[in-house]
């Protein structure tokens, strides 16, 4: 009996003995899981499906007694969205134009400021990172300060689109085309368009 006493009191002993000279160091503690931030969007160009907005304008006039001049306005809109995961189509309004004042002192026709609606299409080489070129076409029609029949342009476009921010983008672009609607003499119109601005993705 004294023996099996004995027995149980050594097996106690060894259990307890370990576990009290454990210590637990710094290295031992359970590390924190961490979870991305979901509200933070990569830097990119573009995603089958994004789509941005890009805006901007001026504004101004002069004004007297002796004056009825017209409030001239530029203007630049366009919304673009990416179909794939390289091709962007893009619609919009940009040029100039002149509200009120008196209509026969204001200049109308091709080649006079004016505003343009078009449409375009694009594929972008690099659209994953945070620049890409792209290359495209697209058809610019003629809306304000008309005098006839006007067919508009077809156009082959190029551009560089960087990102600045997840959400907003900077661009410079440009193109080159030919007018569908000859001269009275049979020539056709080329046609140089330029621009420059930012888009902001919605």
């Amino acid at each position: 009996m004294r023996v099996t006493c004995l027995l149980v009191a050594a097996m106690v002993i060894g259990s307890v003995v370990p576990s009290a000279g454990q210590v637990t160091g710094a290295a031992d503690a359970p590390v924190p899981t961490v979870t991305p931030n979901e509200d933070v969007e990569p830097r990119v160009i573009g995603v089958p499906g994004a789509m941005t907005l890009g805006l901007a304008g001026y504004a101004d006039r002069i004004s007297s007694e002796d004056d009825n001049l017209p409030l001239n306005l530029t203007l630049q809109v366009d919304i673009s969205r990416f179909l794939t995961k390289h091709i962007a189509v893009r619609g919009g309004v940009v040029g100039a134009g002149a509200l009120g004042g008196d209509p026969d002192a204001l200049p109308t026709g091709v080649g006079v400021p004016s505003l343009h609606a078009f449409a375009a299409a694009n594929w972008y080489f690099t659209p994953g990172s945070m620049a890409s070129v792209y290359a495209g076409g697209g058809y610019w029609a003629q809306i304000t300060a008309r005098d006839g029949a006007d067919r508009g342009s077809i156009l082959g476009l190029a551009g560089m689109e960087a990102a600045v921010s997840s959400r907003a983008h900077v661009f410079a672009e440009g193109g080159w085309g030919f007018g569908l609607t000859k001269t009275e003499d049979g020539a056709t119109r080329q046609r140089f368009v330029a621009r420059l601005g930012v888009r902001v993705k919605l």
